[in-house]
């Protein structure tokens, strides 16, 4: 998996030892609360979580990237579900960096990649409707929200989802405007 970089940022293919940094960001309440999971309160369960994302990727499944800003992990962008010439995106931060463009600096590259060598040509994301800084990161980068329902999470919670997708033959990143 290619290295990726960006202006201020650093995205290399996760390793298990990035698994302290992303427990960091896991375990952190606020950095979780619009995700299908609570916050992580073990690193052992990030070790495993890794360990999983790893074997996805090895599989050709998904690809995920550490964000390092300066040297340090800052955060995920991942590519999952990837078939057909299709994947899903999917990005976290670390909070004390919200708020700064990192995310869609981030997931820029994460889409130039996808739609330059990996040759992707679709790209889909999920947010809950009520998350709308991680919306503006997918409205900055070209996606357009095609859907909006309530999905029930595994836990049984029932929430408001909205659904992007980016088609490379629309996206910013790919053609460079």
């Amino acid at each position: 998996m290619t290295i990726l970089t960006t202006a201020r940022l650093t995205l290399r293919p996760q390793a298990q030892a990035d698994a302290p940094a992303l427990f960091a960001i896991l375990n952190d309440p606020l950095a979780m609360r619009f995700w299908h999971r609570p916050a992580i309160a073990r690193l052992a369960v990030v070790e495993e979580l890794v360990a999983e994302q790893q074997a996805a990727m090895a599989n050709g499944v998904c690809r995920y990237w550490t964000v390092f800003e300066d040297g340090a992990a800052i955060g995920s962008v991942d590519l999952s579900l990837i078939e057909d010439a299709s994947a899903e995106l999917g990005f976290v931060l670390r909070r004390d960096r919200w708020g700064l463009g990192l995310a869609s600096e981030a997931a820029g590259a994460v889409i130039a990649q996808a739609f330059g060598p990996l040759g992707l040509t679709h790209l889909a994301a999920a947010t809950w409707s009520e998350n709308r800084a991680a919306a503006r990161v997918l409205e900055k980068a070209g996606f357009a929200r095609r859907d909006q329902r309530l999905v029930r999470l595994a836990g049984g919670a029932v929430v408001d989802c909205n659904f992007y997708v980016l088609r490379r033959d629309q996206s910013i990143m790919a053609n460079g405007r």
